[in-house]
């Protein structure tokens, strides 16, 4: 669709350490809505983490995720309908797992993909 990858030029320079910072930021995003039980900037930060991590994500995975994210999406919506009705936002017991599961399956993502790695040693072997 969008030509080659092999035909490109590759640059002399990445943003590794800069990706991994974002992943960081992201998590602790996370974290803190998961405590917070904010389930909609739970929703919409993993939603950012996931685009984060397609591209290491085979087709079917993101197939998985994207049925997974509306069903989710439209949870949201029912527990905003009712915010909006009772003036009250409770995030269910279904809706909370439903996050957290897809949390979880992300970070499955990240651990296979080799960008969660262990802690070496010896940092000249932590550059091979």
């Amino acid at each position: 669709m969008f030509g080659n990858e092999s035909e490109r030029e590759k640059s002399e320079f990445n943003y590794a350490v800069k990706y991994l910072e974002r992943l960081n930021y992201l998590f602790y995003r996370i974290d803190i809505a998961a405590m917070e039980l904010d389930a909609h900037n739970w929703f919409h930060t993993l939603l950012t983490l996931f685009r984060e991590l397609s591209t290491h994500m085979k087709d079917k995975e993101i197939e998985e995720f994207n049925k997974l994210k509306e069903s989710l999406n439209s949870k949201l919506k029912l527990a905003a309908d009712k915010r909006v009705r009772e003036g009250v936002f409770e995030i269910s017991s279904e809706l909370y797992e439903e996050l957290h599961n897809f949390e979880m399956k992300l970070r499955k993502i990240m651990k296979q993909s080799g960008l969660e790695g262990r802690m070496i040693d010896d940092a000249t072997k932590a550059l091979k």
